[in-house]
């Protein structure tokens, strides 16, 4: 018997919910850098590091979850974790986050290790 992630492929609800995230994490990131260097505020390395470099790693572990659930969980939770601090005034974006690694690693601990 295939499992139901196996059934609908590795593109289930988790995996769009990451990649949702993940670009929305890097359109942030843009809107915010393209800000900083207009006004002149600083700060280019904590929103653009933070934000694109977030978002980049949330895309990256999402994209790695189906095939390598442990290491891609690894990846999207560093991702989120540092996308809360930037994106905490919105409330929301960091709920969000929080939902992305608690299933992302619900689904990672019960995939079955491959050996060899």
């Amino acid at each position: 018997m295939r499992s139901d992630e196996e059934r609908s492929g590795a593109r289930g609800w988790v995996w769009w919910y990451g990649l949702f995230l993940g670009c929305l994490l890097l359109a942030a990131g843009a809107a915010e850098t393209v800000r900083v260097v207009r006004s002149g505020d600083g700060g280019l390395a904590f929103w653009f590091g933070t934000l694109v470099g977030g978002g980049v790693l949330v895309l990256v572990g999402t994209l790695l979850l189906p095939r390598r659930p442990r290491t891609g969980f690894m990846i999207t939770a560093i991702g989120c974790v540092a996308g809360l601090l930037p994106t905490m005034w919105t409330l929301i974006v960091p709920v969000m986050l929080v939902v992305l690694i608690v299933v992302s690693g619900s689904r990672a601990m019960v995939a079955p290790v491959r050996s060899g």
